[in-house]
């Protein structure tokens, strides 16, 4: 398998990762096919315009980006390797729909705003980039995107759903713009240094307990309610996109995270009505619980890979409360290829 690039950085192929080894330990029999089913299922959901789409959200160019990271994590790029075809189709159709303001959307109207769907798209595009050397518009685009995204930025340094710069932010998709902002870095893009360290002030401000019994939890939205766990690992995977591991936030809030997973049983993780955004949630808390290391994240990954092998249909997607598939479906192939290595978000 061919190195990936992302503008100047050179990921290392499979053979060079140290943890290859300790890695193939959870990729068991059954892991493999769970996400061998769910692979296929992500493939066989792409329209013939290179896009995908859902039952909340058709021709979506977040979907698009979802469904890209999950075939990037099996080691495919665009025209290489088993998903090579769909990835360079899904990628033309990214870039079709970059608009002249930077923003990359598929759609006029949201009915929240189109900051995930942008942030999305443009790592999804960072990841491209360096790789398909054919896109000569992928450049200029991710410039512009990346200009899109830090316009957007709000008063009190966060993002929200809208690009509009006025109003207050949420963690959620704070986390996601910083972490776009930090690959944007990584391939050699300008991201000014006091945009995310407002962003950072942002995510500390929400991580602050105002009561002892708040330690280790994150408000949503600043001077909010105290959120989910999935919500805390939001306002971690931003504060680990700056690079701090070692902040004073992290170890309250990592074993807050992780201790109601350690005491539930397989088919109680497998009840995705626990709360309104389930496979976000954890697609959110498996990368910082990754970034802890293998104290917490290898017995998450194995009893949460029960839980999907539990909750898979036949024709190998998932199903979200909403009666949504393709991206839950997506969400889960890419947390199931974490030991591979292959994506930025499961690099330590």
């Amino acid at each position: 398998m061919q190195q990936r690039i992302v503008g100047s950085v050179v990921f290392p192929d499979r053979g060079n990762i140290v943890r290859e080894s300790s890695a193939m330990k959870v990729l068991s029999p059954e892991v493999k096919e769970t996400t061998r089913k769910a692979l296929q299922y992500v493939r066989s959901s792409q329209q013939a315009d290179g896009s995908w789409g859902d039952k909340q959200f058709p021709k979506s160019s977040g979907v698009t980006a979802l469904c890209c990271m999950a075939l990037l994590a099996e080691g495919s790029l665009p025209r290489v390797g088993v998903s090579g075809k769909e990835l360079d189709n899904g990628i033309s159709f990214l870039l079709s729909c970059a608009k002249e303001d930077g923003l990359i959307v598929a759609k006029n109207t949201y009915e929240y705003g189109p900051m995930y769907d942008h942030t999305w798209s443009t790592y999804v595009l960072l990841e491209a980039y360096g790789n398909c050397p054919w896109y000569t518009e992928l450049r200029p685009k991710l410039s512009r995107a990346i200009q899109a995204l830090l316009k957007a930025q709000k008063p009190d340094g966060g993002w929200r759903y809208t690009t509009s710069p006025l109003g207050s932010s949420d963690v959620s998709v704070t986390a996601s713009a910083l972490t776009t902002m930090r690959l944007a870095r990584m391939a050699g893009f300008a991201v000014p240094e006091t945009n995310v360290k407002r962003a950072q002030d942002f995510l500390e401000r929400c991580g602050v307990p105002t009561r002892p019994e708040d330690e280790g939890t994150f408000c949503y939205r600043e001077f909010g309610e105290r959120g989910s766990p999935s919500t805390a690992a939001a306002g971690l995977l931003g504060l680990f996109s700056r690079g701090l591991y070692k902040h004073k936030f992290v170890k309250p809030t990592v074993e807050r995270i992780a201790e109601p997973y350690r005491r539930a049983h397989v088919d109680e993780l497998a009840d995705t009505r626990q709360f309104r955004y389930y496979y976000f949630g954890c697609y959110y808390v498996s990368q910082v619980l990754y970034q802890a290391g293998d104290e917490y994240w290898l017995p998450w990954y194995k009893k949460y890979a029960e839980a999907l092998k539990l909750t898979q249909a036949e024709n190998g997607s998932f199903r979200d409360a909403s009666g949504n598939m393709v991206y839950p479906t997506a969400i889960s192939a890419l947390i199931l290829q974490a030991p591979l290595g292959y994506m930025p978000q499961y690099l330590r």
